[in-house]
């Protein structure tokens, strides 16, 4: 009768050690993963997550960290650790757990402005594709060069793209051709006159 009244409060202080043990996790320090992020369009995000670590190496798994961003104007973070940009510039995604916190830097680089030469293109039926030349800028003024234009014609009948950004010239008039690289925008006006000696031929 003795040995079976004592188990429950065998079981009990137990659960209590266990509580306690896991109350007390040591924390010294937070391994941020990914240690460094890069953002290039608007749409990107990025899961972080960041693990408890006590000085003997060993994980603290009930530990919850406080999530925030040093430049809330720059990128967003969530109670989970979903990040996700909101303009162009320079930040760090901040990991805290009571006293101890752990950033990692966060760069935005966002495609601000582009240009297209030449801004008007006079072609002829019957020529060769023509190319543009496309150059896309950050918030900085600097030249992004790891970015592809999209091209589209609001015309097909006057001219389509092909190839890795082609115009090729079709039937007589004149289009927009509306050049994108990620949210920057710009037209190129695209006329296609008449040849004569392709005419003849006909």
């Amino acid at each position: 009768m003795r040995r079976s009244a004592m188990k429950p409060l065998c079981l009990t202080g137990l659960v209590l050690a266990a509580a306690v043990f896991s109350a007390c996790e040591k924390v010294d320090y937070i391994e941020l993963t990914p240690s460094d992020v890069i953002f290039k369009q608007p749409n990107n995000q990025v899961w972080m997550e960041a693990a408890c670590m006590a000085r003997n190496g060993v994980r603290a798994v009930k530990a919850r960290v406080v999530w925030s961003v040093a430049d809330p104007s720059i990128a967003e973070v969530n109670e989970k650790g979903l990040l996700k940009p909101k303009a162009s510039g320079d930040t760090e995604v901040i990991a805290r757990y009571g006293d101890v916190e752990a950033r990692a830097p966060v760069r935005v680089i966002f495609v601000e402005r582009i240009e297209v030469a030449p801004k008007e293109v006079v072609t002829k039926e019957g020529a060769d594709a023509v190319a543009l030349e496309v150059k896309a800028f950050g918030k900085d003024g600097r030249e992004i060069t790891d970015r592809s234009p999209a091209l589209s014609s609001q015309d097909k009948k006057v001219a389509q793209i092909v190839g890795k950004g082609g115009i090729l010239p079709l039937d007589p008039g004149t289009t927009t051709i509306d050049v994108q690289v990620d949210g920057a925008k710009a037209s190129v006006k695209f006329t296609v006159e008449v040849d004569p000696a392709l005419n003849q031929k006909k």
